[in-house]
């Protein structure tokens, strides 16, 4: 019922064209959508994981009716129109790619030539060396392994017990695990040694490993420099996700500066083209890493904040929209016309209201 009011709800917006006017009010704010991997759960594949991803007709869809409303520009293009450079073009769109997945060049990369939309992957660059799945991959892939129903699960202080007596319950219950083990208070290195020793435990009662089939395995594999190095296209940009895909918020400075430099380096090396943009992995960012990011010659860096972005922004903290795996294209225009934004916060108001009262 929830889902059908709230696709009415959109329709209703489309009728009234009050999402016409939104767009039309906001078309000159820069909307930066955000997606992580694209591929189809209908292809043969060893496994599906219990974290999505895009699919890439949905891909299609989306781009299709945003190519109707929208501008698709690059990032390059849209930093120097947000810092004034040059005159901003209403009506603008930028695509980033986060985690560097293989997926992203063969599955993604087509679709965006298709609608000739520019994009910037970015790229964890220590696991484009050294090819090995996140913690997140590996821990889904050993969850699905191993006999883990009723199972009691530890992060540091957190405790909790799987349910697995059916893939939906599974996949709630790793969503669980994975977004409140993230708010502990942890260092990245702490964080990230627990869950990979949680997905060893698995993985030695099941024999089985996610990194002994990666290579062939389109869902969990990352791109290689060879493939890398063959995108000289125009239109794509590589960007740094650090060495090691680290929360640079929760390192110290000395190693979030030298997660920032190496991939930097590495990408210029690889790609022989200035790499002037950062994403912040899981987006966590501080004062600290800003200037740092600076100092190590960035000239943009995106985070996971939601939002539009508007001429004399902070460069260095660009919003963005996530491109969601199971909506509708017509829902995501409410978010990125910023009107979903603009129902929050009356919502929050009435709220504040009716405490007052």
């Amino acid at each position: 019922m929830c889902s059908y009011l709230k696709t009415l709800l959109v329709q209703l917006m489309r009728w009234t064209g009050l999402i016409r006017l939104f767009q039309f009010i906001h078309r000159h704010r820069i909307a930066i959508l955000m997606i992580h991997g694209v591929m189809d759960d209908r292809d043969r594949a060893a496994w599906k994981p219990l974290r999505s991803q895009l699919a890439p007709d949905k891909l299609d869809a989306y781009l299709k009716l945003l190519g109707k409303r929208y501008r698709f520009v690059s990032l390059a293009d849209a930093v120097q129109m947000l810092a004034g450079r040059q005159p901003i073009q209403p009506y603008c769109m930028v695509l980033t790619f986060d985690d560097g997945y293989r997926n992203n060049l063969t599955h993604a990369l087509p679709i965006l030539r298709r609608y000739h939309a520019p994009a910037v992957f970015f790229v964890p660059t220590g696991f484009v060396d050294k090819p090995r799945p996140f913690w997140f991959d590996r821990l889904d892939y050993a969850l699905q392994q191993a006999a883990v129903d009723g199972r009691e699960v530890s992060v540091g202080p957190f405790r909790m017990h799987l349910d697995a007596s059916g893939r939906k319950a599974l996949r709630d219950s790793y969503t669980r695990l994975r977004r409140t083990a993230k708010k502990l208070q942890m260092s990245d290195h702490e964080f990230v040694d627990e869950m990979e020793q949680l997905a060893a435990e698995l993985e030695g009662e099941s024999g089985r490993l996610l990194r002994d089939i990666q290579q062939d395995d389109d869902w969990s594999a990352i791109m290689t420099w060879e493939q890398i190095e063959a995108c000289q296209d125009a239109d794509v940009t590589f960007g740094s996700h650090t060495v090691d895909h680290m929360r640079l918020d929760l390192v110290e400075p000395d190693t979030a500066r030298e997660q920032m430099t190496k991939s930097k380096q590495a990408i210029e090396a690889h790609t022989r083209r200035d790499c002037f943009c950062l994403c912040y992995p899981n987006g966590s960012y501080s004062n600290v890493t800003i200037r740092l990011a600076e100092r190590c010659g960035y000239r943009c860096a995106l985070t996971t904040d939601v939002g539009l972005n508007s001429v004399g922004d902070d460069l260095m903290t660009l919003k963005r929209v996530n491109l969601p795996t199971d909506g509708k294209a017509a829902d995501l225009l409410v978010d990125i016309c910023g009107l979903s934004t603009a129902m929050s916060q009356i919502k929050a108001y009435m709220f504040r209201c009716a405490d007052v009262a």
